[in-house]
């Protein structure tokens, strides 16, 4: 077993967002305390809930005087960017975990982590995750390609973030979605990636959760047109800086083609087929000013090395060849009437 360094900095804090999940947050908590790796500390930000998220979380404590864990309760509620912000801000470790209070972590998951920072000292580790549904099935796993980009893969969980590289560089959230904008401010100065090949994190996938839940269309349509233009706007920084490459121009270009497809395709599942085409209708206009040639990225070809796990590459070129041949507008009334019957995710 793995114990507390005497001095210094726990290795690994893990930062937990809290929010209206009082039905979760102990589930969470409790695979933290099995984990046999013990060098962490436990950080959790809650961000004014209205349930008794925090009786929850203060009897945890109570009930665990052994596990290293701090609690801070907003005094109102900031939402979901300014709360990890908080986590970012007051980590104590050396490698910085952010989770969301309705996910887990499998029994070996820090001790996994912790193995790949002693033996590589990466700036950043990514694991594979299982998307796991209320009734305890697995719905996929996201596994990680042998060639995965440090650009692409662009979520929080089972990731842990080197905290030297976040303070030097004062990385912080600046807008929704959350793992987006951090992730890619944090490949701008990452060295160094890790990967851990085996799932050893549950992704809770249920509809009441930000991510899936069905969305105002008039304010989450200008939230996606903005990650948009970022992503764009960051691969023309790049491609005119020195220490970057035209294959990292390239890798961020495909970002981009992701987050395009999958907001029309994944983003609007519960929405009407009006909003759907109509938003795509805004979303390939705006594309294709940020980037006319978006068409023709290296990794689109048949033969380039796959950078992007199979269903996400897979995905963008079924989309990428629908589009060059008129036909995503059919595609999306298709997808429409299967979607009503069958949960799709990204």
């Amino acid at each position: 077993e793995r114990s507390k360094k005497p001095t210094g900095r726990p290795l690994i804090t893990v930062g937990i967002t809290s929010y209206n999940y009082e039905k979760y947050i102990e589930r969470a908590l409790s695979a933290i305390r099995r984990q046999k790796f013990t060098d962490y500390e436990v950080l959790i930000s809650d961000d004014c809930s209205e349930d008794d998220s925090v009786r929850v979380i203060q009897t945890f404590m109570r009930d665990n005087p052994q596990m290293q864990i701090r609690l801070m309760v907003n005094s109102e509620n900031q939402g979901i960017v300014a709360n990890k912000n908080i986590l970012i801000e007051n980590c104590n470790g050396e490698y910085l975990m952010l989770c969301d209070s309705d996910d887990w972590m499998a029994d070996n998951c820090l001790e996994k982590i912790a193995e790949v920072i002693e033996k590589e000292k990466p700036d950043r580790i990514i694991a594979a995750i299982s998307d796991i549904d209320e009734n305890g099935k697995i719905i996929q796993v996201q596994n990680i390609p042998q060639n995965q980009t440090k650009w692409g893969w662009s979520i929080h969980h089972a990731s842990a973030y080197k905290v030297d590289v976040i303070r030097q560089h004062n990385i912080r959230i600046k807008d929704r979605p959350d793992d987006l904008y951090f992730t890619i401010e944090f490949a701008k100065h990452c060295k160094k990636m890790s990967c851990i090949y085996e799932p050893i994190y549950f992704w809770f996938v249920h509809f009441k959760s930000e991510g899936r839940r069905k969305k105002d269309f008039s304010s989450v349509c200008p939230r996606h047109l903005r990650t948009l233009n970022y992503i764009g706007e960051t691969a023309e920084v790049i491609r005119n800086e020195r220490e970057y490459t035209n294959r990292d121009v390239e890798e961020l270009r495909m970002v981009m083609l992701k987050f395009y497809y999958f907001y029309i395709f994944f983003g609007l599942q519960k929405h009407p087929l009006k909003e759907k085409l109509y938003y795509y209708q805004i979303f390939h206009n705006e594309i294709v000013k940020i980037d006319p040639d978006y068409l023709k990225n290296d990794f689109l070809k048949n033969d380039a090395e796959p950078i992007l796990r199979a269903y996400a590459l897979k995905s963008i070129k079924l989309f990428a060849a629908l589009e060059r041949m008129k036909l995503m507008k059919m595609a999306i009334v298709f997808y429409h009437m299967v979607s009503k019957f069958k949960y799709f995710d990204q």
